[in-house]
C-alpha cells in the first residue's frame, strides 16, 4: 500500500483574484506557512484568470479545478478533496469564502476530513450584504459547515456579535473568535522599496474588485465635486465588466474621462499608494478592507467610510459615513490639507499590532485549547 502524504495546510479559494481581500489574507497566511516550511497545497474552484499566484508555484502545490464558475467548481472540489484525502494526511484546512466554508465543514462532518483541524474564516457582513435566496443559500452553508470547525475567525467584534445573532446556535461553542486581519510586514517593506512603472502625479488612489459593494460610483461623484480640479482620480483593480461598464458610462456622462483613470490591475500597490496625494476607501460594506491597511502602511493621508467596524477607531484615518457623496467629498477635501502630527506613528504602532506572527500565534492557541 502506497505511503500516505503530509499536507500540513489546505486553502480553498473560490478564484485566484489576489486583490480580493479575502484572497490577499489567505494569500498572506500561505506565504507565512511555506517561509515556516511546512507543505501547503491550494485549490482554485475555477480555471486559471488572473496573475499573482506565480511567485508560489514553486514553493507550494497549486492546483486549478477545471470549472468556468466557482458554483459549478463546489462539485469538483468536493469530489477533489475527497481523493486528495486518500492519497494524503491533511493536518488543516482554511477557507475565507462561507460557501467553501460550508462545503468543508459538510466533508467534515461526513468524515472526508474527519482527522482535519478545520479553520473557517469570515469575510464580510453576510447578514447585512445579502437578501433573498443568496442569503438562504450561505444560511444553509452556516447549517452544513460551522457545527464542525474548530475554529472561527471574525474580523472585527461588530462581525463576531452580527454572526452570534443571526446563528444563535453558534453561541453554544467556543470557537469563534476575533483576530484582526493580518499583515506580512517584511513583504510590505520589500514590495514598497520596488521601483514600478506609474507616469502619474498630482492624484488620488482607490484601490479594489469592481463590484457595488467598493462604492466607486460614490467616490467618482465626490471626485466631480472637490475644490481642486487639477486633481486626477486613479482607481486600481479589475471585475465583472458590467460593473466596469457602469463606471466608464458615469465618468463619460460627468466628462472626467481625462481626469478619472481605470488603471487596472496592479501586483505592486504600494509605491502607488506612497506617491498619491490620497488615499481613499469609499466602500459600502467590508469585513473589514485590507487595502486600508496597505494604504496606512505607505501614506499619511487616508479617508474611509465607516464601511466595517472598528474604522472609526483607528487615530489618523479621516472618516465618513457610507452611501454618502457630499460627506466622502468633505473627507477627501480635509484630507488633502490636514497636516495632523503624529499620524505616522499612530499608523506604524496600529500596522504593527497585525503582524501575521500575532494572527497565526492566536489562531493555533485557540485551536489547540
Amino acid at each position: 500500500m502506497q505511503k500516505k502524504g503530509t499536507i500540513d495546510w489546505l486553502f480553498v479559494l473560490p478564484d485566484d483574484l489576489i486583490g480580493g481581500g479575502a484572497q490577499q489574507v489567505l494569500f498572506t497566511i500561505i506565504n507565512y506557512f511555506i517561509d515556516q516550511g511546512k507543505q501547503c497545497t491550494v485549490v482554485f474552484l475555477v480555471n486559471k484568470k488572473h496573475r499573482g499566484w506565480e511567485s508560489l508555484e514553486d514553493k507550494c502545490t497549486i492546483v486549478y479545478l477545471n470549472n468556468s464558475s466557482v458554483y459549478k467548481g463546489f462539485f469538483g472540489a468536493a469530489k477533489y478533496i475527497r481523493t486528495l484525502n486518500k492519497l494524503n494526511d491533511i493536518k488543516h484546512a482554511i477557507s475565507s469564502q462561507a460557501l467553501i466554508n460550508g462545503l468543508l465543514g459538510f466533508l467534515k462532518y461526513t468524515r472526508v476530513l474527519k482527522h482535519t483541524k478545520l479553520i473557517l474564516r469570515e469575510s464580510t457582513s453576510i447578514f447585512l450584504r445579502f437578501k433573498g435566496f443568496k442569503l438562504l443559500l450561505y444560511k444553509t452553508a452556516y447549517i452544513m459547515g460551522y457545527k464542525k470547525a474548530d475554529v472561527i475567525i471574525c474580523q472585527t467584534d461588530l462581525m463576531k456579535s452580527q454572526l452570534l445573532q443571526a446563528l444563535p446556535w453558534l453561541k453554544k461553542k467556543e470557537s469563534v473568535i476575533v483576530i484582526p486581519n493580518p499583515v506580512n510586514l517584511d513583504e510590505i517593506s520589500k514590495k514598497a522599496q520596488q521601483q514600478v512603472t506609474f507616469n502619474i502625479d498630482n492624484f488620488i488612489v482607490a484601490a479594489g474588485r469592481f463590484i457595488p459593494e467598493k462604492g466607486f460610483d460614490i467616490l467618482i461623484d465626490a471626485f466631480q465635486l472637490l475644490k481642486d480640479k487639477t486633481l486626477k482620480l486613479v482607481i486600481l483593480g479589475v471585475g465583472t465588466k458590467e460593473e466596469e461598464q457602469k463606471l466608464v458610462q458615469q465618468i463619460k456622462t460627468l466628462d472626467l474621462q481625462k481626469r478619472v483613470i481605470l488603471y487596472g490591475y496592479v501586483s505592486n500597490v504600494y509605491p502607488i499608494f506612497k506617491k498619491a496625494r490620497l488615499c481613499v476607501v469609499s466602500s459600502r460594506i467590508e469585513g473589514f478592507p485590507n487595502v486600508l491597511l496597505q494604504m496606512m502602511s505607505q501614506n499619511d493621508h487616508v479617508v474611509s467610510t465607516t464601511c466595517a467596524g472598528e474604522i472609526s477607531n483607528i487615530k489618523g484615518i479621516i472618516t465618513c459615513e457610507t452611501e454618502n457623496v457630499d460627506a466622502l467629498r468633505e473627507a477627501m477635501d480635509k484630507g488633502l490639507v490636514d497636516t495632523t502630527s503624529h499620524r505616522e506613528i499612530y499608523f506604524k504602532d496600529y500596522i504593527e499590532s497585525r503582524a501575521i506572527d500575532n494572527f497565526v500565534r492566536t489562531m493555533l492557541n485557540q485551536m489547540n485549547n
